[in-house]
């Protein structure tokens, strides 16, 4: 007897077949719309970076802390060790960037690094919007990425325009907590360890990660960020040497991030800078009493955002850090405050996003501007005919020794330090920017001053610069009669040359 197919059967079986091949378009298209909103924001955050960031191609230097990662990365190109040629109290992470920039670009102008610190403020911004995109929805991708872009520049421009660790250690940071939520723990570890070897803070962002893997009890995956985060840090010590590298990210930060610097001066810097950094980025902050109101509330990707506000703390622990609260540590906020944003504009009206959106980027447009001309903060030291003096005069075995924290001279001239220690004020003087208490004469750290006078024996400069009798970022605190045995030094094996723009040029005799 012939077998017969029910008829409703067949029809079920080409229903059900319609239906798989109309949810695979379905889910195809709306792929394809992801793509091309994220080319679309990626085209727009591009943009507007060039165009914020423009300053970067007409001004020589923002702050000296670009000129000191720029002769660190020609220390490091000559072929020398970091921590025992051109040491700070920082990883080594970006140094070695700045250095991998001067080879690939073959100048050491700072507009090769600000091109790279475009495309990390243009990754932060478009990591953000993917994990906007993920909590909210697509208008909280839009808003992340615009608002990112903006709050990256909306301060001096010695801050929002310079190449400076922050804007570099943001994009790791921010991977790091888009990979916890993600349940990737040892991805996540290793992107926060390399975040801490490009500035110590980065660390922080462990708080937010461990509270997302604690939260799901996830003790594997706590692990996997411990390890994960270790992995870089033993691997960067065992190939530059644990001793210097655990010494000047650790050991060496004593006098810099002491408590015993807190002064009146220490509260009002504070109080000024944390008003001025609000007040720059209004569109951050205006809708985070609603964020707060929501903190419970489920996003599309099933958990809260208490991570988010654990975040915030971390990145306020990281500004006070040190009790110095210079511009760009306030950067560390950016990321977390514009999550929280995006998350409380994706259900507003679209006349509050509109004005949110309008309203930053006018104010991204104005600190563009002012990034042309404004120095809020004095202006950049008379450092260029001195410096062009030393590279005429020198050969390319010579050294220079800059007494003060003028790192501008070491760059322009191309004359390679003559010891560790570019900035001599606040690495060997304990005369730190952003501090009212005169420091204390004489050789202070007995450790410190004994690799000084070992380098001084190992590469004896042929110039000696001493900026000690001008005001440049304190140098007039420290001067050479502080220092005996330094002063008898000079005395003995140099001989006064002349004074270039208020700076003292010995040649040794």
């Amino acid at each position: 007897m012939e077998s017969r197919n029910h008829p409703g059967a067949v029809l079920d079986v080409q229903t059900e077949e319609r239906n798989r091949t109309g949810d695979a378009v379905a889910a195809a298209e709306r792929r394809g719309t992801r793509h091309g909103d994220l080319w679309r924001l990626a085209l727009v955050v591009l943009a507007l970076t060039a165009v914020f960031r423009l300053p970067a191609f007409f001004v020589d230097v923002f702050n000296s802390d670009e000129t000191f990662l720029a002769t660190q990365g020609q220390v490091i190109r000559a072929g020398g060790d970091l921590y025992r040629e051109a040491a700070d109290r920082k990883p080594p992470l970006v140094p070695y960037l700045y250095a991998a920039v001067q080879e690939i670009t073959g100048t050491d102008d700072l507009w090769s690094v600000r091109v790279a610190a475009m495309l990390a403020s243009t990754a932060t911004a478009l990591l953000l919007a993917l994990e906007a995109r993920r909590r909210y929805g697509r208008r909280a991708m839009w808003v992340a990425g615009v608002l990112t872009t903006v709050a990256l520049v909306a301060f001096a421009p010695q801050d929002g325009q310079a190449a400076n660790f922050e804007i570099f250690m943001l994009p790791l940071t921010v991977a790091g907590v888009m990979l916890a939520r993600r349940g990737r723990g040892a991805s996540s570890g290793v992107a926060i360890g390399f975040a801490t070897l490009a500035k110590q803070t980065g660390a922080a962002t462990l708080l937010p990660i461990a509270f997302t893997m604690l939260r799901r009890r996830d003790r594997r995956g706590a692990v996997e960020v411990g390890v994960g985060f270790a992995a870089p840090l033993v691997v960067t010590a065992l190939l530059l040497g644990s001793r210097q590298l655990f010494y000047w990210t650790v050991l060496g930060n004593g006098s810099y991030v002491g408590l015993k610097t807190a002064s009146a001066l220490v509260v009002t810097m504070f109080v000024l800078m944390t008003i001025g950094w609000a007040a720059c980025n209004l569109p951050l902050l205006w809708t985070l009493p609603r964020s707060w109101r929501a903190r419970r509330a489920v996003a599309a990707d099933g958990e809260n955002d208490a991570d988010l506000w654990l975040w915030v703390l971390s990145g306020a622990i990281s500004v006070a850090v040190g009790l110095r609260f210079f511009g760009h540590y306030y950067m560390q906020l950016v990321p977390p405050l514009v999550l929280l944003t995006a998350g409380a504009l994706q259900h507003a009206s679209r006349r509050a996003v509109r004005g949110t959106i309008a309203f930053a980027l006018a104010t991204g447009v104005m600190f563009s501007a002012a990034g042309y001309f404004l120095t809020p903060f004095g202006k950049e030291p008379d450092y260029e005919k001195v410096a062009h003096y030393l590279a005429r005069h020198s050969d390319a075995d010579d050294r220079v020794l800059v007494w003060g924290n003028v790192p501008e001279i070491y760059w322009a001239s191309g004359v390679r330090p003559a010891t560790r220690y570019i900035a001599t004020q606040s690495l060997l003087a304990e005369n730190h920017a952003g501090r009212v208490e005169a420091p204390k004469p004489g050789e202070l750290d007995p450790k410190v001053w004994k690799w000084f006078w070992r380098d001084l024996r190992n590469h004896p400069p042929k110039f000696i610069v001493d900026t000690s009798d001008t005001t440049i970022r304190g140098a007039d605190r420290s001067p050479l009669s502080h220092y005996p045995r330094l002063e008898r030094y000079v005395q003995e094996h140099y001989r006064f040359d002349r004074t270039i723009d208020g700076l003292d040029v010995y040649e040794r005799a």
